[in-house]
């Protein structure tokens, strides 16, 4: 089969779904992955066919980090700008010939191209967001509430969707020419079902979810043919096990003063660390203790680092599970807080609430006495059925099961 994936946001967005049409390709169908212009060579690197969408918005995002109040207020209007490039960008994949559309929920007008095209969707969740339970609050939601409106929490995702409705609905009517009721992301996975791609035992399916929403594991790339650089191979070999630190496509205020935080941390407690500098959170000069990176693959790594310390986004909280490393989690948005409290419930590591030198001692200490925990859930995950195929089957299944409804 043709099959359309599309999604946006950071790498951790996109890099399932370079994993999910790898799988496809070896089980032999055709997928076409797009996604934001700036990922172009991480899905060509894997023999994926790729179309670039418009990422402005995200270099607007990376132009208004921390640049104050009056940039972010003005930066609302350059916003829906962007947004309106890359969904039109989104609007465009109406010719690219396919059977199915698979589909992240923030890329929004994606189903819109399914039906043009007249083929089904389906979402995918990374994260849980369309399918509602009572038994835990809606991971948008970063403050406590009573079991008692669980349920009603779910709620905020179509609320996110609210401010982009009149843009779909002029896209939807004047760009694509459908007369159909404009239907929203929960909705359609209320009658369509999603893909939920994070691991059972991370987060295993709620008894008020149907069997079909049942998690399928992690969906890791394969192995990477890019090889690590001789200076990080160098510093592994040269003493025990560093400290990762790592805060992915986060920001903060002052990275320097989170670089000397981190650097004093690791010399009260004696440790090495490698330090991933990422989209900018941290800022530090390296030395021979402290290897300093501006990015590196978590497959590779982790697995030979004793502690990770990061942001809580659910594909670094899968690698490091994966890994069997234990994890100190520093949540900055989002679902961040939610997958930190999913680490600490499993026994796999920490939460930190303030990064200072003297919490990170205090984190670090307390995350590797979960090294038992960490390496039982990383046995057990290795011992799981691919979550790549079971994707695989379930996409298959769904375009079947259309077909025979026609």
């Amino acid at each position: 089969m043709n099959a359309l994936l599309v999604t946006t946001g950071s790498r951790g967005d996109v890099e399932p779904f370079v994993a999910l049409a790898r799988g496809l390709v070896d089980a032999g169908h055709c997928p076409t992955l797009a996604a934001p212009a700036r990922f172009r060579a991480l899905a060509e690197g894997h023999g994926i066919t790729y179309i670039a969408l418009d990422d402005s918005l995200f270099e607007l995002q990376d132009a208004l980090a921390n640049a104050g109040t009056f940039a972010a207020l003005t930066g609302a209007v350059r916003a829906k700008s962007a947004l309106k490039l890359f969904l039109n960008d989104v609007a465009d994949l109406i010719t690219v010939a396919t059977d199915i559309v698979v589909y992240h929920p923030k890329t929004l007008a994606a189903p819109l191209v399914a039906e043009h095209r007249g083929v089904p969707s389906m979402a995918v969740q990374l994260i849980p967001l369309y399918q509602p339970t009572t038994a835990f609050p809606s991971p948008l939601l970063s403050v406590p509430v009573p079991r008692a409106m669980n349920r009603v929490s779910w709620r905020l995702s179509s609320a996110i969707e609210a401010p982009w409705r009149g843009m779909l609905r002029t896209l939807h009517r004047d760009r694509l020419g459908l007369s159909t009721p404009v239907v929203g992301i929960a909705d359609r996975v209320a009658a369509d079902g999603a893909l939920n791609a994070w691991s059972p035992h991370l987060l295993p399916a709620p008894a008020d979810w149907p069997a079909s929403a049942a998690p399928l594991g992690f969906w890791r790339l394969p192995a990477s043919s890019e090889s690590p650089t001789p200076k990080l191979v160098e510093f592994l070999n040269d003493g025990e096990p560093p400290v990762y630190v790592g805060f992915g496509s986060m920001v903060s205020k002052h990275p320097d003063a989170v670089g000397a935080a981190i650097r004093d941390a690791l010399r009260r407690i004696g440790r090495r660390g490698v330090v991933v500098t990422g989209a900018g959170a941290v800022e530090l000069e390296g030395d021979d203790s402290i290897l300093v990176l501006d990015h590196v693959s978590h497959d590779w790594l982790l697995p030979r680092t004793a502690v990770a310390v990061h942001h809580g986004g659910v594909g670094t909280v899968g690698a490091a599970l994966s890994a069997g490393v234990p994890q100190v989690i520093r949540p900055f948005l989002g679902d961040q807080q939610f997958w930190a409290k999913r680490v600490v419930e499993i026994g796999a590591g920490v939460r930190l609430r303030q990064l200072t030198a003297e919490s990170l001692v205090e984190a670090i200490v307390a995350a590797e006495s979960c090294a038992p925990r960490a390496r039982a859930h990383a046995d057990s995950i290795r011992g799981n059925t691919d979550g790549v195929a079971q994707a695989v089957g379930r996409i298959e299944q769904r375009l079947a099961e259309w077909k025979e409804q026609r």
